[in-house]
């Protein structure tokens, strides 16, 4: 005849209380009204009297059980005081506002109110039971929201910082290069020294931009690895030529930085430099079936299947797989007559938003 509770205990702190007393008014109604039906009653008003009565009394019972002792008494301790002294409260409480007291019949009348009274009461059980466990299963469900986000945010921190290190890693090799080559170059061809310096400040303004931000895009990536193609071909001349074939509208999409720049030094590094008479790098890009293929591709000294693979790609891999799991990858193919072709792919409609 009554149901039951939690309260806060189980995590519902505001106005998740109010939430979770209507929840309990109306299960108190509804088996008041169960109660009318089956047993042919003449007044649903005593029925609602007594279900609230009993039910609240138990609830509150139970709260402050709870919250007095804590996690010391075991939850189905603190049910088991206080289901009948919240019983007996709830009864004498509905008395007062004139409904029955069926404590007061048990005693006076035994044999004529037990069956009645015991069966009210062990409808009080399952009740206050179903409407209490519903409640933690509420709270653990949030709980475990809470560590879902939590897991996601210490995620993204990770990624963050794997960025932040993979950055490391790439632009003191690239800066340090570029330097030297300014050394070289600026007693014996001072023109020259002057337009790697107007290369190099290009990148370095690029790349400052970008390091403000966790979410790029290949337009500004691009300008990036546009500046670095500048400066390689101040250093290694006809050696290396290079262009960059992407759409306007493809420049405007999201990509997550330091994702492309790595394959651009990959073919610089292990394709054109190793190369007697260089060769070309090219930069394309374009949408295929929900997805964004962005490809380096360079007619160097092609792929040696017994060299093992370099940090920048590694990192590129991971990278890829923590932002996009199985839907982002890096592939490399031969490019005939020779060189080699990378391609990033990446899911249009998942790129990210917070930069992974």
């Amino acid at each position: 005849m009554k149901p039951s509770t939690d309260a806060v205990p189980f995590g519902a702190p505001g106005s998740h209380i109010v939430q979770r007393t209507l929840f309990i008014l109306g299960i108190n109604s509804a088996l008041a009204v169960g109660l009318f039906t089956l047993q042919d009653g003449s007044n649903l008003a005593q029925y609602l009297e007594i279900c609230n009565a009993i039910g609240f009394s138990i609830w509150a019972l139970v709260q402050a059980g709870v919250h007095g002792f804590g996690e010391r008494v075991p939850l189905w301790v603190t049910l088991i005081g206080a289901i009948p002294v919240g019983f007996v409260i709830g009864c004498k409480l509905a008395a007062l506002v004139g409904a029955t007291d069926l404590i007061s019949l048990l005693l006076h009348d035994p044999q004529r109110q037990w069956r009645e009274l015991a069966a009210n009461f062990m409808v009080a059980i399952f009740v206050t039971s179903l409407i209490v466990f519903y409640f933690r299963a509420q709270t653990l469900r949030a709980d475990l929201e809470r560590e879902r986000r939590r897991a996601a945010e210490a995620l993204q921190s990770e990624t963050t910082a794997r960025l932040a290190l993979l950055q490391a890693q790439i632009e003191p090799h690239f800066l340090f290069n570029t330097l030297a080559n300014i050394q070289s170059v600026i007693e014996s061809d001072p023109k020259a020294a002057r337009a790697i310096l107007e290369h190099f400040n290009r990148y370095l303004r690029a790349s400052l931009g970008r390091s403000r931000r966790m979410v790029s895009t290949v337009g500004e990536e691009l300008e990036l690895v546009g500046a670095l193609l500048a400066i390689a071909s101040m250093r290694l001349g006809g050696r290396l030529r290079y262009a960059i074939e992407v759409s306007e509208s493809i420049r405007g999409e999201s990509l997550p930085p330091l994702l492309l720049q790595p394959l651009v030094e990959n073919a610089l590094k292990h394709g054109i430099e190793p190369a007697l008479d260089g060769g070309e790098v090219v930069i394309e890009a374009e949408r295929r079936e929900g997805a964004i293929l962005l490809r380096v591709r360079d007619s160097g000294v092609g792929l040696n299947p017994a060299s093992p693979e370099g940090v920048g790609l590694s990192n590129v891999r991971a990278r890829l797989a923590s932002l996009y799991g199985g839907h982002g990858r890096l592939a490399l193919y031969e490019n005939r007559p020779r060189g080699v072709i990378a391609e990033l792919s990446m899911p249009v409609n998942s790129m990210p938003v917070n930069g992974g």
